[in-house]
């Protein structure tokens, strides 16, 4: 009975140290599973704000791009019709010249007109309504009417001229639309218009700010395989914390076996020790 009784013990002690160690294991399965998730949770929280980033960089893309689309038609549009007004301002010039002339051949046909009138006018009895006195002061009413069309028509031209130069200036001028749209391009395009001088706080970019989804752009493209190193990283950690819960799982169900165990052994070792009941008489 000895010889079993320590055997009885031997299988206990060795039960105890076997849930010891599936306790022990079960520790260290369910820190490694908290580690595991722990991580999985960092890893989507981040890989949310890399997916939030990323969709805002393509949403200023998308708007960048609209933008420069209209900067540049608008500098089409503006070119030509400041091509366009300087265009008028010569034929308005070549107007005013014609105009000038005409002007001049007017003055001297008036002159001539009333030196004609003065010679013939004492020598010349008859002045009716159809005499040559009264042809001559009838053509030198309309010559007079004439000359002040040309004149308020010179006066229109040059009002007009005034007027197309100042559209030319504000459209193709030396700081019209079609510059400011251009500056307004590079510093969309590269962080910075033309006219301005570096200064200490002035970084011009060392590539193209759009478009933004460019390999060019750096901070797109780093961004974009962050993002996708990450969507990566979360599969494998997916992974580990499914293998780690399955350990998680083997060793608790390890763990309730050897506490079952254990706790039978136990409860068959006391019903040896307890003594039978006397028998009754």
């Amino acid at each position: 009975m000895a010889s079993n009784n320590d055997t009885v013990q031997q299988y206990l002690d060795r039960l105890k140290k076997d849930c010891i160690e599936a306790d022990q294991e079960l520790n260290n399965a369910k820190a490694q599973e908290a580690f595991k998730k722990s991580a999985l949770d960092k890893k989507k929280r981040w890989s949310e704000v890399l997916k939030d980033i990323l969709a805002t960089i393509t949403e200023t893309n998308r708007l960048g791009m609209i933008y420069l689309g209209t900067l540049e038609r608008t500098r089409k549009y503006s070119k030509k019709t400041g091509k366009n007004a300087h265009l008028c301002i010569d034929a308005i010039k070549i107007l005013i010249c014609e105009a000038k002339q005409l002007l001049d051949c007017s003055e001297v046909l008036k002159g001539q007109i009333k030196v004609l009138t003065d010679r013939i006018d004492n020598k010349i009895p008859s002045k009716g309504p159809n005499s040559i006195i009264a042809n001559l002061t009838a053509l030198k009413t309309a010559e007079d009417d004439a000359l002040n069309a040309i004149k308020d028509a010179i006066n229109a031209l040059l009002v007009t001229y005034r007027q197309e130069e100042e559209l030319w200036g504000l459209l193709a001028g030396e700081k019209g639309l079609v510059y400011q749209v251009e500056g307004s391009y590079k510093l969309v395009t590269d962080g910075k218009k033309p006219d301005l001088e570096d200064c200490a706080s002035c970084h011009p970019q060392k590539t193209p700010l759009f478009p933004m989804d460019d390999e060019a752009c750096d901070f797109y493209t780093k961004t974009k395989h962050q993002y996708e190193s990450t969507l990566d990283e979360l599969k494998d950690l997916q992974k580990d914390v499914e293998v780690v819960s399955c350990k998680r799982e083997f060793a608790q169900a390890r763990k309730d076996a050897l506490d079952k165990a254990y706790a039978a052994a136990l409860a068959a070792k006391s019903c040896e020790t307890t003594p039978a009941p006397a028998a009754k008489k």
